[in-house]
């Protein structure tokens, strides 16, 4: 009976002690719990190889737990920066990418919770601003395809240059670039310009339109003076035989009902002497 009880106050000893040294971490879900063992006296300390899942996790008080969000985050990052032409330009570029699933203990272990800030943000940001000099201002700001262009080229050097050639447990979702705008001094100076290129288009439209007429009036003319001297007629007797061809003009496209009063110079066609002319 005493061994028994002796059994017994050793198991709630044992129990006792457990508990002293241990506390419970609960894991949110979407991350991984890597425990990172710091033992007080026997053992080696370390990253522990494989990850705590979601849930209530059992661990020393000399076991630290580090939570590892391993969905898809946005990091993002904000330029002002110069094309190809010298032109300043200012956006916002996005890398959305995730922690693999079950290898969050080995990015910890080489790169620490701050693995973005310390060994990706740099690289991340020299590529933008590469590939985003490639480009003229107005190409930037006005060519729909550019951005795409931009995009694709940044992600695969993101993924070449950074993750695979550091074998980083890392996955690219995509890269994002935001509108590419030149600065609001640069917009109002670019409007001016656009606003008189326009006018100087349309007063050169308007040269254009008034030369274009004035020559066909030109032209005009030269064919009547042809007419009229192949008819032998006097310039008066021209006038009236294209005023009576005019009025013939409107009779023929009038209502059925119209009264047009006609008159002719002195010198009319076929128009006999005014009797106070004889």
């Amino acid at each position: 009976m005493r061994q028994g009880a002796w059994s017994t106050l050793r198991a709630i000893g044992a129990v006792g002690a457990l508990l002293c040294t241990s506390g419970c971490v609960a894991i949110e879900a979407g991350h991984e719990g890597v425990l990172v063992e710091q033992p007080f006296f026997f053992g080696h300390g370390g990253v522990d190889a494989v990850p705590s899942k979601t849930g209530r996790v059992l661990v020393a008080l000399t076991t630290k737990v580090i939570e590892v969000d391993i969905r898809p985050l946005q990091y993002s990052e904000h330029f002002d920066i110069i094309s190809a032409e010298n032109a300043p330009v200012s956006f916002d570029a996005f890398m959305i990418a995730n922690v693999v699933e079950s290898r969050s203990p080995e990015l910890i272990s080489r790169y620490g919770p701050n693995w973005y800030q310390n060994n990706v943000k740099e690289a991340f940001r020299t590529f933008v601003r590469e590939e985003v000099q490639r480009y003229p201002l107005f190409q930037l700001t006005t060519d729909p395809t550019t951005r795409t262009k931009l995009q694709d080229a940044i992600a695969r050097e993101v993924q070449s240059k950074l993750i695979e050639k550091q074998n980083m447990p890392i996955r690219l979702n995509r890269v994002v670039v935001g509108s590419i705008l030149p600065p609001k001094g640069v917009v109002e100076q670019t409007t001016q310009t656009i606003v008189q290129e326009q006018r100087k288009i349309t007063m050169v439209e308007f040269q254009k339109a008034e030369e274009a007429r004035e020559k066909a009036e030109k032209q005009r003319g030269i064919a009547d003076r042809a007419y009229r001297e192949s008819l032998g007629l006097t310039a008066p007797e021209f006038v009236d035989l294209r005023r009576i061809e005019v009025q013939k003009e409107i009779v023929q496209h009038s209502p059925a009902a119209l009264t047009v009063i006609m008159g002719l110079e002195r010198v009319g066609i076929n128009m006999p002497p005014l009797a106070a002319d004889r």
